[in-house]
């Protein structure tokens, strides 16, 4: 797998992510429970990091009857995540390294989030087409991820020229793309556009 600027950051970042993240990243266990998850639900987390959102996810699961999937492109991420799986004795999660853009992992899923993560995905659209494709019939997909800080005011520009120094970009049309592949969505907004969770299905 090729050594991208995003690897290359999160090499750092992997060692210090779960210390920090807690700080910027609101709204992760609302968006897990816009899955709507039953026990028997196989879940993918698409650029899950180092496994912070698995708890989030794994408290809705049967130990037995669902499962969960974390994907992400860094290994350096996937091994601190490897080490949380182990830990906690999770034996229903299994941890893929893979490039969104062009995943395929021959199975589909009940429940599929990206959350905190599209907006760092450069071809973006890809990720979510093939996040489409993965997605059961009658599926739910989450995106929780910043946004534009629009009423932010002289702060706006601000937040969105330092995300983008650390590899998010916010200005992207992401409700648009949404509702090309997946029709309608559900889009809501927190704390005057410092994030969206958009919530869309598949034949639902």
């Amino acid at each position: 797998m090729p050594d991208t600027a995003v690897q290359r950051f999160y090499r750092f970042h992997a060692y210090v992510y779960d210390g920090t993240r807690w700080v910027i990243l609101h709204g992760r266990r609302g968006a897990v429970a816009s899955l709507q998850l039953r026990p028997n639900s196989r879940v993918m987390e698409v650029g899950c990091g180092t496994g912070l959102n698995f708890r989030y996810v794994l408290e809705h699961l049967d130990l037995t009857e669902g499962s969960l999937t974390g994907v992400d492109f860094s290994g350096d991420m996937l091994r601190r995540a490897a080490k949380r799986v182990e830990g906690r004795g999770w034996q229903n999660v299994d941890l893929v390294q893979a490039d969104a853009t062009t995943l395929d992992l021959g199975r589909s899923f009940d429940a599929i989030l990206f959350a905190y993560s599209l907006t760092m995905i450069p071809d973006w659209p890809a990720a979510l087409r093939r996040a489409q494709a993965h997605l059961a019939e009658g599926g739910r997909l989450v995106v929780l991820d910043f946004s534009r800080f629009r009423k932010w005011g002289p702060l706006g520009p601000v937040m969105r020229t330092w995300l983008r120094l650390n590899h998010v970009e916010t200005l992207r049309p992401y409700e648009d793309e949404l509702r090309q592949v997946f029709g309608s969505v559900d889009v809501r907004y927190w704390l005057g556009g410092y994030n969206f969770t958009a919530v869309a299905g598949k034949g639902i």
